[in-house]
């Protein structure tokens, strides 16, 4: 029988320190990669601008001016609950899986239709920022 005393702790450093720092990892939350798993879906150039916050009421007034009423009044409420002031691709997105899971505890059918056409505003809401993420708008 041979020994070995090679040292694993030392392969386990090389291995932490070949990890990108944290500030330049973006975080996968579990909505984010159920979005982009759907080829259909709109799709980021850059991954880094789904968590970037931009002005709620300055995003409201944008859809608004485009006559995008649906649109700015799911951008009211959606994420506000995380950020008041600020709104990010990824707070629309969380929303909308939030609304998803409600849908399953609704007592009613009038609820679950309700919820339905919340969910379908928020996705099209999520998929205009987008859309002008990727136009250099939002």
């Amino acid at each position: 029988m041979e020994l070995s005393f090679g040292s694993p702790t030392k392969v386990g450093m090389q291995a932490l320190m070949s990890i990108q720092p944290s500030r330049n990892r973006v975080i996968r939350d579990p909505a984010r990669v159920r979005w982009e798993s759907q080829p259909w879906r709109r799709q980021l150039r850059n991954p880094e601008e789904f968590e970037t916050p931009v002005s709620r009421s300055a995003l409201v007034k944008a859809l608004q001016d485009e006559q995008l009423e649906v649109d700015a009044e799911v951008a009211r409420f959606a994420g506000a609950s995380e950020d008041a002031d600020c709104i990010s691709i990824a707070q629309v997105v969380r929303f909308a899986e939030l609304l998803t899971r409600r849908m399953t505890l609704a007592d009613a059918d009038d609820q679950v239709l309700q919820l339905a056409h919340l969910r379908r505003n928020t996705e099209d809401l999520a998929e205009r920022m987008i859309e002008w993420a990727n136009l250099g708008r939002l």
